[in-house]
Parts: structure tokens; sequence; C-alpha cells
């Protein structure tokens, strides 16, 4: 009964010594990534490649143009309206918060200084908080809002969406 235990215990260690080369040899069809071969990229002439280069960089600048000009609108209306803002609401981001319009605009900005968002949102409750002007500096486009014996200034990251 002993060499029958012996050889039941021999039999089943080899056979999971066999199911386990097995296994490492072939891996799972799902875990198998295929690998990209250098033949199926393309390859450019260096002056293509400029050239491409060239003509990204133009297509970026042309949707950055539309950005600021879109944006420069933007900033027309809800100064010369003196449309006044509603909100200030999180957003991610350090000193980042979105401004919520009376006419529904949004946009994102950072405060420049730390408090400047919280003292703008205090102010919101008591007073029409409007922009009274804004600028392009080197930081971005910075926003001036007024209100009695008070101001902020933010730089605008951009055009949000309303929640």
């Amino acid at each position: 009964m002993e060499w029958a235990a012996l050889a039941l215990a021999l039999v089943l260690t080899l056979g999971l010594g066999l199911a386990r080369a097995l296994r490492e040899r072939h891996p799972p069809p799902d875990s198998v990534v295929p690998q990209r071969r250098e033949a199926d990229a393309p390859e450019f002439a260096p002056e293509d490649a400029a050239e491409l280069e060239r003509q990204l960089a133009a297509i970026a600048a042309e949707g950055a143009h539309t950005l600021e000009s879109l944006l420069g609108l933007r900033l027309r209306i809800l100064s010369s309206r003196h449309v006044p803002l509603r909100a200030v609401r999180a957003a991610p981001g350090p000193r980042t918060g979105r401004l919520v319009f009376a006419d529904s605009t949004v946009l994102l900005a950072r405060a420049r200084r730390s408090g400047e968002l919280f003292r703008l949102a205090l102010a919101i409750r008591e007073h029409a908080v409007t922009i009274e002007s804004w600028s392009h500096e080197q930081d971005g486009t910075v926003l001036t809002f007024t209100w009695p014996r008070e101001r902020a200034e933010l730089v605008l990251i951009g055009l949000d969406q309303a929640d």
C-alpha cells in the first residue's frame, strides 16, 4: 500500500511539473502583445519631416489665434455690458476656480495671489463684481475685477462649460 501512495505522489509531481513547463512555453493568446515592426513605420526624408513640422506649427498657431479671438470677444462682451459675476466654483488645480457670470459664461481662472478667489467669492454675495479690464501679460491674460473699495486680479486659463 505504501508503494502505491508513493507511486501516486510521483505521478502527480511529474504531471504538475509537465503542465507547468507547457504553460510557460506557450503563453495565453490574450497576453501576447503584438510587436511593432520597424518596417511598419513610415520613413520621411529630412526635408519632408521639416515641412511637416512647419505645417503642424502653422495649424497650432492658427488654432491659438482663433481661441484668442473667441476669448477676446467674450471678454469684451462681459466688460462692456458689465455682466456681474454670480458664482465662484471649485475647479481642479491649486488656486483655480470656475467663474460663472450672469449670462452663463463660465471661465477658468487662477488667482495671482493666495486668497484672491476667496475674497471674490465673498464679495459677490454683497456687491456687483464685474470685469473692469483685462490685459495680456507674460503670465497670460490677466482679469481685473472690481467692487466698492476692492479689486482682485486673476490669470485667465480659458473658457469652460456650464455645469
